[in-house]
Order: C-alpha cells, then sequence, then structure tokens
C-alpha cells in the first residue's frame, strides 16, 4: 500500500505535464462570435496573374484576435495559399493562383466555427477574337518551318494579354508541344511548325490547315491558316483528237507556273496551258 500511495503523485505530476505539452501543441483559432472580413484584389485576373488574399479577424467586441490566430483559405478554381496566421491587427494574408483552367474561382476563409462567405473572382480573361497568320505560307516536299503568330482581342478589339492559346496542325511537329501558350502584353502568343519530308509524303493535297484556339466567354474563339505544299511539278496532259486537229489540256500537278509544249512535228513550239495545234499528216 505504501508503494501504491507513493506513486500516485508521479503520476498526477505526469498527467499535469502532458496536459500541458497538449496546450503546447494546440492550434490557435477564433472563437465565437468572431467576424471575418474577407476581400480579395484584384476580382479580375489572368491565366498568369495573382490576387491578394486578406482575411481580417476581430472579437465579438470589434478588437483584433490574438496574433497567430489560424485561417484557413479555400477556392474552387485555381490554387490559394491554405491557411495563415493573423498579425497584431488580426490580418492573415494568402494569394490566390491560376492552375490552368479558366472560369470563376469562389474564395473561402474560415477560423474555428466562422467561415465567410465567398467572394468570385474571374481567372482568365476571356477571349473575343483570336487571328493566325502564318509565315511562310508555303512549303516545299522537302519540308521546313513555319513561324505561326496569333493575335487574341478581348470582346472590345482590345489586344488581351494573358490569355492561354492552343495551336494544333495536321501534320508536323509544334515547338509547344501542344501545349498551352500565354498571350503577350500585346496579345500575341507564337509557336514553330517543323515539317519533315516524311510529313509531306502522307498527303495526297496540296495543302493543310494549321489553327489556334483561345478561351472565349461560354465558347471557344478560334481562326484558321491553309499552308499550301509546292509541289515538284510533274508533267501530264490529256488531248481530244478531231481529223488532224488536236486540243491539248494541262493535267500537270505541282501547280506549275509555265509551260513550253514541243508538238513533235517540227512546228514552233507553245508556252499556252492549253494550245491547240493542226498537224499536217497523219501520224503519232
Amino acid at each position: 500500500m505504501r508503494k501504491l500511495s507513493a506513486l500516485r503523485p508521479l503520476a498526477a505530476v505526469s498527467v499535469l505535464l502532458a496536459s500541458v505539452l497538449g496546450c503546447g501543441k494546440a492550434t490557435p483559432v477564433a472563437p465565437a462570435g468572431t467576424t471575418i472580413q474577407l476581400t480579395v484584389s484584384p476580382t479580375v485576373i489572368t491565366a498568369t496573374e495573382t490576387a491578394q488574399v486578406k482575411a481580417v479577424v476581430r472579437r465579438e467586441n470589434g478588437t483584433p484576435v490574438n496574433p497567430g490566430t489560424i485561417v484557413l483559405f479555400s477556392t474552387s478554381l485555381g490554387t490559394v495559399t491554405p491557411s495563415a496566421e493573423t498579425d497584431s491587427q488580426g490580418i492573415a494574408r494568402a494569394e490566390l493562383r491560376s492552375d490552368g483552367r479558366l472560369g470563376t474561382a469562389k474564395v473561402i476563409a474560415s477560423s474555428g466555427p466562422v467561415t465567410t462567405e465567398p467572394i468570385d473572382v474571374q481567372i482568365g480573361i476571356t477571349a473575343g477574337t483570336a487571328t493566325l497568320s502564318a509565315s511562310p505560307s508555303t512549303v516545299s516536299e522537302s519540308g521546313g518551318k513555319i513561324n505561326l503568330l496569333a493575335l487574341v482581342r478581348d470582346a472590345g478589339g482590345q489586344p488581351l494579354p494573358g490569355a492561354l492559346v492552343n495551336f494544333q496542325t495536321q501534320v508536323g511537329t509544334l515547338g509547344s508541344g501542344g501545349a498551352f501558350v500565354t498571350t503577350s502584353s500585346t496579345g500575341q502568343a507564337k509557336d514553330t511548325l517543323t515539317v519533315s519530308a516524311g510529313d509531306i509524303a502522307t498527303l495526297t493535297a496540296s495543302s493543310f490547315n494549321v489553327s489556334v484556339q483561345a478561351s472565349g466567354s461560354g465558347a471557344v474563339v478560334s481562326d484558321d491558316a491553309s499552308i499550301a505544299i509546292q509541289r515538284k511539278p510533274r508533267a501530264s496532259f490529256d488531248r481530244t483528237i478531231s481529223g488532224l486537229s488536236v486540243v491539248f489540256k494541262d493535267t500537270s500537278t505541282g501547280n506549275p507556273t509555265s509551260w513550253l509544249w514541243d508538238f513533235g512535228d517540227g512546228s514552233a513550239k507553245s508556252t499556252l496551258q492549253n494550245p491547240a495545234h493542226v498537224y499536217g499528216a497523219p501520224g503519232t
């Protein structure tokens, strides 16, 4: 019995020590009756900008809560600093960023039993128009590089910085790898298309398309550009024979720009695309 009674004070000290240590690890939160005033500035940001989030936490009597009070932040879109401690004025600060998605973010702050109403922040200013140009606009059968330039404007026709655009192509390899490209302060986005001879060999048409897309208000705005393939000319023709008179029709491929016909009978040659010729005698 003496040993048991001697151990009781030690047990009490251990419980007290554990209680003290537990209190030291507790996270301070706002007490009941606290108010949180949440502000976000600005409420419209591009995909590359950030918004500053501020929560002013005050007790029921209007005085700031203790410094170090934890405030939790959350958002429905993008990323926000998950938590922050209040300073001596009861202010906790966080930062909202885009995660690549466009839309309306709903930002909320909470501490203890108190949660604010959400504040809407528009992430990614939507585009009104997108215009695509390609230089050069032709490529040979051996391939080459083409510079792509997209100009994105807002609904008011002004260049739109910070917009996310996506270049696409039927053939070849894009320098962006198909990832989003952000417009500059002048609303421009650039990409490079590399086309090989093997890429051209897969096409039978005389051209192919490249395009650009940007997120618009409730829709996607886009534009296309056609790249002509400058193939080597391959001469061919058809003919209509009536007695000794023959009308020749050019069926050459490769977009020829000039012609030279030798009729094979020693007569003058022709530079017309579709000439007619009268032979002096039957023959081949």
